[in-house]
């Protein structure tokens, strides 16, 4: 009996083995990242490549097919705002970071897609590269503001027709760094006069897109460089700049983020693609959960910003949208944020 007992279980365990066999060692899925660019990136660019709008092509974009990958990556895993030509046009959209939403795998996969789709033949992106340009390196003030800063201030200070010089600007050298830490932080749009000249350009948020030790630096290199002479700022003066008025950061959010769909005045665009939010009643709900979920969760080709915005950030361009363009909803709170699942 026992010999009989055994040979049943023996059997049983050949047969569980053979049932599960490849199943436990089978090689993982190798992401689509044609099917990743149709979900996450052809609301923009187009399933064509060619853009749209304030969005740039990416069919024959020398930028996309350069064998120098780590610009392109650090792009998507990054996000970029702020002007841009390509092939002797301007663009002016806001990318995301998706760094947070899609896998190194991921990124490799779609950015092989696009150097490769339509009319570009470049060789694919590694796993390997995107984990190597995700790597955090700490940058100086001066590498942060040429790569962040210098091409609406200029690597000389001195600005353009849009935006103001920082060489020389009384802003700027405050013995308080507190204005200048503010600007940078919650970013700042609509008229500036610097120096008897009027400037109109939009100022982004850093916020969430660089470290409070990132912005010292930054903030340290613009207020002592060329012909300025104001002592440094520390990583401590940027943690302690104090509370700012939460609609006021929320606009600054929303032209950063948000305009580039829905409109500086609130009004849609993309022929009813992006819908209008002025007058809307899902803004303007009683309860603001409806609202919060579609920010943080995205909605169609709305992209999710949660992992992108902070709760803070989330909060604050919640409340703008809410109270802008006669719009009468409430104020939302960071705990409101947080209770969306």
């Amino acid at each position: 009996m026992r010999y009989i007992i055994a040979c049943l279980a023996a059997a049983a365990v050949a047969a569980f083995a053979l049932t599960h066999a490849g199943s436990a060692g089978a090689a993982p899925v190798a992401p689509d990242g044609k099917a990743i660019f149709a979900t996450k990136c052809s609301a923009c660019h187009q399933a064509t490549g060619l853009g749209n709008g304030p969005y740039p092509p990416l069919a024959g974009n020398p930028d996309v097919n350069g064998s120098d990958t780590a610009a392109l990556i650090a792009t998507v895993l990054h996000g970029r705002s702020g002007p841009i030509t390509i092939l002797g046009h301007a663009y002016s959209g806001n990318m995301p970071a998706w760094r947070d939403q899609l896998t190194n795998a991921e990124i490799a996969a779609v950015l092989t897609y696009v150097r490769s789709a339509w009319t570009n033949k470049s060789p694919a992106v590694s796993e390997d590269q995107v984990a190597a340009a995700a790597r955090p390196v700490a940058l100086s003030g001066a590498d942060l503001f040429v790569a962040k800063c210098a091409t609406c201030h200029q690597a000389n200070g001195q600005g353009t027709a849009a935006y103001p010089p920082l060489a020389g600007n009384a802003d700027v050298t405050l013995a308080d760094p507190k204005s200048i830490i503010a600007t940078i932080v919650n970013g700042r749009t609509g008229p500036l006069t610097v120096a008897s000249a009027s400037f109109n350009g939009k100022m982004p948020a850093w916020k969430g897109q660089l470290s409070n030790a990132d912005i010292a630096a930054v903030a340290t290199y613009v207020r002592g460089a060329w012909s300025n002479k104001a002592a440094g700022v520390t990583e401590q003066q940027v943690a302690s700049a104090g509370p700012v008025v939460l609609s006021a950061v929320g606009m600054s959010v929303y032209g950063n983020k948000c305009a580039a769909c829905h409109q500086a005045s609130g009004k849609g665009g993309g022929g009813g693609l992006f819908p209008a939010l002025a007058g809307d009643a899902h803004v303007n709900a009683v309860d603001p959960t409806p609202i919060l979920g579609t920010i943080e969760h995205g909605k169609n080709v709305m992209p999710a910003w949660k992992g992108q915005l902070s709760a803070a950030d989330i909060a604050a361009v919640a409340t703008y949208i809410r109270s802008a363009w006669g719009n009468k909803g409430g104020p939302v709170s960071e705990s409101d944020v947080a209770a969306i699942k």
